[in-house]
């Protein structure tokens, strides 16, 4: 019996929804701009250092699970006192039972995660906020006009998602409430743009008379806005026989102070009041305001325990429909399948992102042109410091040797290298730049890489994927000039867009390294170059210390490696590799060990 052609027909309707259903699912998938693809979940991240001394870390979906088509929560997480972001983060437990035990008591990490498994109706992006004293309260002490600094930050990562209608949850643990605080104090009224604040066992600042009417204003000011505070019993918590608070001093006794003056001043709202087992619960304005309320009849600490019971989570769905529907707050994990393993990659370069407005490559060079090279050099380092760098430029390539150390022994050594020289501008205008060692060695720091060696170098150019020819110019007065640095840099982006490989490839042989050697013991003055290869591998630059540290010419430029290295699958620092009397080797070609691994700036 012939197939009747109507049944071709709806098969070939069936292949085109399907291939138009395909092709919407991509062009909603967003690439964020900045961003680097962590190891962990392809989780999109990006981290930095905000002055003074706030490190940021940003968790954002994995290119496949952000929805241009929805809008971006963005939790700006203050951390507990005395905690890292990698511990906040979590990891599994390693099989020897050597670890840290903080990876074990919040798995911010896996909880993000698990809500964004949840498919909810927002991307959900992460901030991880450590001040540097790793205390929001002794930062906020020891910084002038800190509270500003708290909604510059703010501000400055919601500006990263402006495209995809972004909005504020402030939260945190701990001492991470003080970061929140500081965001109330620094406002005549909370922003419309905060949409929930979440206090997870960390309102210990509570002051009716600093906070209480802009909370109320807010909580007045849109049904949208939400409120979940969560506490237990610390005025009863022991350890080693003393109490771990006064009686007035935690969170219990604030958190119901906080409940009273909200109850007062809220005289609209209705409230109720419930309890499962050692549970109270307070609820008002349609469950859009949720106190929770752990009691603690064995007078246990339960600061972190809050946490790890899928309190993160709790504090994101309280008062909504998905509440305690796929988790129980003081629970079982909910999240177990989401906790990163326990390897410990690589941390990505702490580059800033590239603010909009920023300067282009060519803006740069009519800026500097006529400089004396001390202004130029505080001109590039306050731009690359702020991260005006190309966005291709900060991917960084991974490359994979197996090298011998000074026994002989061979070892799998996995680094990451940025693809070209440092360069100012943006994809579509930018300047590779060269500069002193002093201030390449100040922007490695800030980033947390380190220079090459000549033998990292060379790795380098092996692996490139697009091998440049090197092209000198005239060995005159000229060329330590910044017209000459264009011109240079002009012959290069021509050569490089003939070879038409992706801004984003791994290049190598335009420019001589800016490179760290045992040849500063004898000249600590001088600084380092080498390389200039030619595709075939063969370089013009031997290692030369024959220049001084304030000497700079057209041909010098400074490729930016991870301190963080994988040697034979643990993570260790270059610096540590070089100093070592036998691992040296793995990355040098000198006879012994670094003495130095940088410049002085």
């Amino acid at each position: 019996m012939k197939t009747p052609p109507y049944i071709y027909l709806l098969l070939l309707l069936v292949c085109l929804l399907t291939a138009s259903c395909s092709q919407s699912d991509k062009l909603r998938r967003t690439t964020l701009p900045g961003f680097i693809t962590s190891p962990y979940f392809e989780e999109q991240v990006l981290a930095y250092t905000y002055f003074p001394d706030a490190l940021i870390e940003i968790n954002a979906p994995s290119v496949k699970e952000f929805d241009l088509k929805k809008p971006t929560a963005i939790v700006m997480y203050g951390l507990p006192n005395g905690n890292t972001i990698d511990w906040t983060i979590g990891k599994k437990a390693s099989d020897d039972g050597n670890d840290d035990w903080h990876y074990q008591i919040q798995h911010i990490g896996a909880q993000t995660r698990f809500v964004r498994a949840q498919k909810p109706d927002y991307n959900l992006v992460t901030v991880y906020l450590q001040a540097k004293e790793r205390s929001w309260g002794a930062w906020r002490r020891n910084n002038q006009d800190s509270n500003q600094i708290i909604k510059d930050i703010t501000e400055d990562v919601m500006s990263l998602f402006a495209p995809y209608n972004p909005y504020i949850i402030l939260s945190g643990h701990s001492g991470g409430g003080n970061f929140v605080f500081g965001f109330i104090e620094s406002v005549q009224e909370i922003p419309s743009y905060v949409k929930r604040i979440s206090f997870l066992d960390s309102n210990y600042n509570w002051d009716e008379t600093k906070y209480g009417a802009k909370i109320v204003d807010w909580l007045n000011a849109s049904s949208e806005n939400a409120l979940s505070v969560i506490a237990y019993n610390d005025s009863v918590a022991i350890y080693e026989g003393k109490p771990v608070v006064s009686p007035t001093g935690g969170t219990w006794y604030r958190s119901k102070c906080m409940h009273e003056y909200l109850k007062e001043n809220l005289p609209a709202v209705e409230w109720t009041e419930s309890r499962s087992n050692d549970l109270l619960s307070f609820n008002g304005a349609g469950n859009r305001i949720q106190f929770l309320l752990k009691d603690n009849p064995a007078c246990e600490i339960l600061h972190t325990v809050l946490v790890e019971k899928n309190g993160f989570i709790q504090t994101l769905y309280a008062g909504t429909p998905r509440e305690e529907r796929t988790y129980a707050f003081y629970g079982e994990h909910a999240y177990d399948a989401f906790i990163q393993s326990d390897t410990v990659f690589p941390h990505i370069l702490r580059i800033p992102p590239r603010k909009t407005g920023a300067i282009k490559g060519s803006e740069f060079i009519e800026k500097v042109k006529n400089m004396f090279p001390e202004e130029r050099e505080k001109e590039l380092y306050s731009e690359i410091s702020a991260g005006n760098i190309p966005n291709s430029h900060r991917q960084p390539v991974r490359i994979k040797e197996t090298l011998t150390d000074a026994d002989g022994a061979s070892h799998q050594v996995e680094f990451e290298v940025l693809p070209d020289f440092l360069s100012i501008g943006a994809d579509d205008d930018f300047f590779r730049i060269p500069m002193l060692p002093g201030t390449a060695q100040q922007i490695a720091d800030l980033f947390g890489a380190v220079l090459p060696t000549s033998k990292i170098s060379d790795i380098i150019h092996k692996h490139a994927k697009v091998k440049m020819n090197p092209s000198p110019m005239t060995p005159d007065e000229t060329m330590t000039t910044v017209p000459v640095f264009a011109e240079h840099d002009r012959i290069i982006e021509q050569e490089r867009l003939e070879k038409g490989e992706p801004l984003s490839s791994l290049i190598a042989g335009h420019k001589k390294d800016i490179v760290i050697s045992n040849k500063l013991i004898e000249r600590p003055n001088a600084v380092v170059i080498y390389g200039w290869h030619y595709p075939e591998g063969k370089r013009i630059q031997p290692t030369h210390a024959g220049h001084s540290r304030n000497y700079v010419d057209y041909s010098h430029g400074v490729r930016l490696i991870n301190n963080e290295i994988l040697l034979d699958g643990v993570n260790v620092k270059i610096q540590d590799v070089l100093k070592d009397p036998v691992m040296y080797k793995l990355l040098s070609d000198e006879d012994a060990p670094l003495a130095s691994t940088g410049y002085h700036y």
